[in-house]
């Protein structure tokens, strides 16, 4: 038994259109709605994302109130080539900079010691000690820069903790035939030792720099 899907009596199923309410038994598929196929997810599509770059900030300087204290203008070393390397040690309350004599910075010297001859106002013959003592000129020269810049002025300067430096020991150096003597000036720390000559021995001015490590 088949029934009218718009009046619910009962009809046959022969007929085409319900002989009570006169509805057509077999709708056109026309008259269907059309239902979309259902489609398929596209797959997922992945990217190479790199994480964000590291945000690094400019370091503190590692001695904010260092400040040069004590300067010894000439030490230098005999290497075994013959060659002799010169430096001025600058010592500050934290480090000891070694920092190398090039041309360059004994003009800067030269130009230093004349400058405060004349700031002193000493005549021609200040001037002449002057140009035979430039130890005066590196001294001023140094006590301008600070430490960091004195570091960097030179390729080959380089420092050593003072907390490094286990001793310093100061001797006399003869040589026979030779006028005069050189001095040698031993920096034993915990990364090995040091030997540098020099026309001074600088044993008072070595003793308030560095203390009771100075052995003489």
């Amino acid at each position: 038994m088949a029934f009218c899907t718009n009046c619910g009596q009962s009809v046959q199923a022969a007929n085409k259109y319900c002989a009570s309410c006169g509805a057509s038994l077999h709708p056109s598929t026309a008259s269907m709605p059309y239902a979309l196929p259902i489609q398929p997810s596209p797959p997922p599509v992945y990217q190479n994302v790199l994480p964000p770059a590291p945000v690094y900030q400019t370091p503190l300087p590692g001695y904010p109130a260092e400040t040069v204290k004590y300067i010894f203008p000439m030490l230098w070393i005999n290497q075994p080539s013959g060659k002799t390397d010169t430096y001025t040690l600058i010592v500050t309350e934290h480090r000891s900079i070694f920092a190398r004599r090039t041309q360059e910075v004994e003009n800067d010297a030269n130009k230093e010691a004349h400058t405060k001859v004349e700031t002193d106002h000493k005549g021609f013959w200040g001037k002449w000690a002057a140009s035979l003592n430039t130890n005066i000129g590196y001294e001023e020269h140094y006590n301008k820069l600070t430490p960091d810049r004195i570091m960097r002025e030179t390729p080959g300067n380089f420092s050593v903790e003072n907390a490094a430096i286990r001793k310093i020991k100061l001797t006399i150096y003869t040589v026979e035939d030779v006028n005069g003597a050189d001095y040698h000036i031993e920096f034993q720390t915990v990364n090995g030792n040091m030997r540098f000559q020099s026309v001074q021995i600088y044993e008072k001015t070595m003793k308030l720099a560095y203390g009771k490590i100075v052995e003489v």
